[in-house]
This record gives structure tokens, sequence and C-alpha cells, in this order.
């Protein structure tokens, strides 16, 4: 079941400084159509990592209504974070290099609709895995494109965007490794070059490698890369960019609700863009829920979506308008 946000809201938007100048335009374009919905706009910025989860939960239901992570899938993962099992719902804005969620959430890439969504969305509420004790809206995954993730320099990533991860991609492929993951899925050893725990359909982008994947399962999808030689590589590398992942023989897709990473050892497990540590680690769904607004509920929670519109009987009460709330303070100029 969904609800719907305030339709003009007091927005703290967190926001990442190190995203590069061609998205600080894409913050200021932000801001003026939020004020243009008419909201109340808190621009608060990181300032190292972690930051962003500490900042989303210092922020107190009493002064805003919405929090916007504004970056890419790494800021709304440690936003998201400040967020779990608090009542103030999380909107994003797609200012990042993959942007997975956005494509996950069916937002697109546009300002515009990011900021239309703030007022005019659905508030869904997901419960988010945990690889370790961090939660994750999108995947955590080990294997080679972990070893992408920790080999990319983030200058370089600010300057060619995707094209970083494609070159250390190629770089990774063409090392002779004979490196496989061993992992423990619901209680049975599994092997395999690349695997891939998701509660999303989407990877890389726009690309589908877990097409039955929703944010709002209550279980993990799991996607097996088995073979590592390098022409498998390199045939699952073109099959993503055709979205055929699922057809690939060398590809299978389970179902899980626990999953443990076990080595080999020291290896880097990635979530949502970023390395969160090394293995041997667990994956797990969460118990704490979180507060997402979505323009497309459908895409989250598939159709259990459906519940009654504001102000029906059984439904949210209406929201309030905020249209003439004071002035908030400790906002940065943009």
């Amino acid at each position: 079941m969904s609800e719907k946000p305030a339709n003009r809201a007091r927005v703290a938007v967190i926001y990442n400084p190190a995203a590069g100048a061609r998205q600080r335009g894409r913050l200021r374009r932000l801001l003026r159509r939020l004020r243009q919905e008419g909201h109340e706009v808190l621009v608060r910025r990181t300032e190292g990592p972690g930051d962003a989860t500490r900042i989303a939960a210092s922020l107190m239901p009493a002064d805003v209504d919405v929090v916007l992570a504004a970056g890419g899938d790494g800021t709304i993962n440690e936003v998201a974070n400040g967020l779990i099992d608090r009542p103030l719902p999380l909107a994003i804005a797609p200012l990042g290099t993959a942007n997975v969620l956005a494509w996950e959430l069916g937002h697109g890439l546009t300002i515009s609709g990011a900021a239309r969504t703030v007022g005019r969305g659905h508030i869904v509420r997901i419960r988010p895995a945990l690889a370790g004790e961090r939660g994750f809206l999108l995947m955590a995954s080990a294997g080679i494109d972990a070893r992408v993730v920790a080999g990319v320099n983030s200058a370089l990533k600010r300057r060619i965007g995707k094209l970083a991860y494609a070159l250390v991609a190629f770089r990774e492929i063409l090392r002779p490794s004979s490196r496989r993951i061993e992992l423990d899925i619901d209680g049975r050893v599994e092997h395999a070059a690349l695997a891939v725990v998701t509660h999303a359909a989407h990877y890389a982008g726009p690309f589908v490698i877990a097409p039955d994947a929703r944010l709002g399962d209550d279980h993990l999808s799991v996607v097996l890369v088995r073979d590592g030689r390098r022409v498998a590589l390199l045939r699952c590398g073109l099959a993503l960019l055709l979205n055929r992942i699922p057809r690939q023989a060398e590809v299978e897709i389970l179902q899980a609700r626990h999953v443990r990473f076990l080595g080999p050892p020291g290896e880097p497990v990635q979530s949502d863009g970023d390395v969160i540590g090394h293995m041997p680690m667990g994956v797990r769904v969460g118990d704490g829920e979180l507060a997402l607004i979505v323009a497309d509920p459908t895409r989250v929670l598939g159709e259990q979506a459906g519940g009654p519109a504001v102000g029906q009987a059984g439904g949210p009460a209406p929201a309030r308008d905020y249209r003439e709330a004071g002035a908030l303070t400790q906002e940065a100029r943009y």
C-alpha cells in the first residue's frame, strides 16, 4: 500500500559536492524546480564518507517533511542508512554516474521529474537489505565487479563517468585470475566468478539482470555468473548491454533469505557502487523500514501497491499544505 506525500513540503536536500561541476549545475536546476513546485528547501552538503548518513539521522520531523538525496547511488545509500526506521520519507534526484536507483524506480534522469515526484509521488515502505550491518537499496556483490569498483579512480570517474568503470572492467577481464567467489546461499555452498545479491532488477544503469526482483521483495535475488573465463565474461558484458543476462548459459538466478560471501577472505564487497568491506560478509533482508517517495509504486511493490487514495475511507490523512510555512534556516546558497 502507498501513501501520498505533502504537496507543499519542507525539503532537506543532501548533496555531495565532490560530484563535479556539471552536477552542481544540475543541482541548481533541481533547487529552482523544487521552489517552483512550492517547496521550501534546505541544502546540506556532505564533507566526507558517512557524512550523508549522519546528516540524515540528525534531521527531525519537526523541521523537515522530506529528505531528498541528490547524488549517485552511493550518496543515496548513505542517506537511506540515516532514515531506516524513521518517519521522514526519502526522495531522490539522480546526480551520479550510473543512477541505478533512478532507473529502477522508473524516474529517468530528468531533474524536473525528480522535483515533481517530491510532492506528487507516492510513499511506499520497504525493508532494505543488510550487508554486514549496513543497509542497501540495490545490491551487494563480490567478484570481478567489486574489484572494478575498488579499482576505479574517483577523479577519473568525475571526468569521464561510466567509461572509467568500463576501462577498469576491461583490465580485470584481461588479467589472468583464478579467483572464484565462494558463498553460502541459505545453507548451500556455491561458487562463481561474480555473485550479485540484489533487491533490484537493474544493474550499472538501465541494464536488467534480475527481471523479477523488486525493492519491496521480502527475499533476495542472487545472480551468479558461473564461468570466469575471459570469453565468458566478455560474452556476459555484451549480454548486459543487450539486456540478455538472464538468458546466458553461464548465469543462474536464485532466490534466498540469507547469503554469506565466504571467500577468498579479504576480497572486496561492494554495495550500491561503493566498497563497503571485505569477505567474509553476510547479506540478508533487514528488519527496519524505509519510507521512499516514488512516482509509480508498482515499480517497487508490484501488485501490492493498490490501496485507498488520500482522504478516502481507510486511506492516509490528506497532506498538510506548507505553502505558508516559515522559511527554513541554514540554507546553502546555489
